[in-house]
């Protein structure tokens, strides 16, 4: 069975060793290494391919392995160094949606609060120093107090452990686990493919593509987070093999400040529409986006320049009016405590339009992989607003069906025990008749 060895700083040192060793050594074959925040020594490494994930603050990666050293094929298929396509673990901003990764909701809004009141995070959320100085520990007691979720002690704590991550220098990090096991099982042409410095009227942006550049265009904007700029990933993959030509523009690589919470709807939309015309089409099949980018979709939409025929929306940060001739699709999780659902709510003219509403009821503020299903059946529609409700609709016809047969059950029951009930105590009744009868013949005789 194939072996991926993974492993970070000294740990991924060590898995930089592994290719030296001989059959002899019972490790199996070595389907991969990926060492992160470290080196290794490809003197000793000729065949296996080597995946790395890197922090920019880990000073230096002086033993990381430069590119040409690194073996680049792989049965015949290009290999992807994290290290050189940008497959580096960036820092995060310190939100209260990130820190509700060990907090509650309420706990995680009161800290991040603290932190920026006491300067510990700068304008933008992101920290000021290395969390390991143990400046931001005070904060936190003070805040949580007798609520806090564990010890913080480092290496122990979640938090702890989150807010390295948040700074990234030297932690270990699973940010990139799908892309390394796609990596590890050759599956390459899945994979999305970075295609840096597609140029655009605002200049270059970074664009990840997925599937086949003669199909239907689809373009994914992701949600204000740079933590989540993946999370189309999972719809990606399932549109490109349905024949879909998807773009998933990262906002966060452009210059001049032009960032998701900067960047207006109309700098958007240009981007937009210069990358459609880059990949040769005249219009867009589908647009997607989530939060931040579900926002700016329902916004964009309405330039007639960029014709797009649907639209799927994942707890958009802002529900927009789209022309008549777009198919919408809506998703949303009922625990969604970032973007509430009650958002919705607000906008009942607008969900009278929606093709399709669906709702989950956990999830929180995500693309679910449940979505994914639905998001494909969605693309098969014509598109054409107003015409189906999708499987909400035949979910609700198997319920019908299923009340109406529990109901007839109910009735042919109750009929079955109006007759059996009665019967059973009249042969009842004669049995105790006859019984009575031939004691008092015993009787007599």
């Amino acid at each position: 069975m194939p072996l991926l060895a993974m492993g970070a700083s000294s740990g991924g040192a060590f898995v930089g060793l592994l290719p030296s060793l001989d059959a002899s050594s019972g490790i199996g074959k070595l389907a991969c290494i990926v060492p992160e925040i470290m080196g290794v020594n490809t003197d000793v490494n000729e065949h296996v391919p080597t995946l790395f994930i890197h922090m920019p603050r880990t000073s230096p990666c002086g033993r990381c392995a430069p590119a040409s050293s690194v073996p680049r094929r792989r049965r015949g298929r290009e290999t992807h160094d994290a290290s050189v396509s940008g497959r580096g673990a960036e820092p995060q901003k310190v939100s209260a949606q990130f820190l509700t990764k060990c907090l509650k909701e309420d706990q995680a809004q009161r800290l991040s609060k603290a932190f920026q009141e006491q300067h510990l995070v700068d304008s933008q959320g992101f920290l000021r120093e290395d969390p390991r100085h143990r400046r931001w520990i005070a904060t936190a007691e003070s805040v949580l107090g007798f609520d806090a979720p564990d010890s913080l002690v480092a290496d122990e704590s979640c938090l702890a452990e989150v807010m390295n991550v948040a700074w990234a220098k030297h932690e270990f990090t699973a940010q990139f686990a799908e892309e390394i096991f796609d990596f590890c099982e050759g599956k390459e042409l899945k994979l999305a493919q970075m295609a840096p410095g597609w140029k655009t009227e605002l200049g270059p942006i970074e664009v990840f593509e997925f599937g086949p550049k003669q199909g239907p265009l689809a373009v994914a904007i992701h949600g204000m987070a740079k933590s989540m700029l993946h999370e189309w990933d999972h719809t990606a993959k399932a549109l490109a093999e349905e024949g879909y030509h998807v773009l998933l523009p990262n906002f966060h690589s452009m210059l001049n400040g032009l960032t998701p919470g900067t960047i207006s709807s109309d700098s958007v939309s240009i981007v937009v529409k210069d990358l459609m015309r880059q990949s040769s089409n005249n219009g867009i099949s589908m647009l997607l986006g989530k939060s931040w980018g579900g926002g700016m979709a329902s916004k964009i939409s309405q330039d007639t320049a960029l014709k797009v025929q649907k639209m799927v929306l994942v707890a958009p940060a802002e529900l927009n009016p789209w022309p008549e001739t777009c198919a919408v699709a809506l998703f949303w999780a009922e625990d969604d405590a970032v973007v509430p659902i009650r958002k919705a709510e607000t906008h009942p003219e607008l969900q009278q339009k929606l093709t399709l509403f669906h709702k989950e009821k956990t999830g929180g503020h995500r693309v679910l992989d449940a979505y994914v299903p639905l998001i494909r059946h969605f693309s098969h529609q014509r598109a054409e607003a107003h015409k189906v409700e999708l499987l909400q609709k035949e979910e609700s016809a198997k319920r019908s069906a299923w009340n109406g047969l529990h109901t007839s059950f109910k009735v042919s029951l109750i009929g079955l025990l109006g007759l059996a009930v009665p019967g059973y105590f009249l042969y009842r009744r004669r049995g105790e008749k006859d019984a009575r009868g031939k004691r008092l013949d015993a009787a007599k005789e």
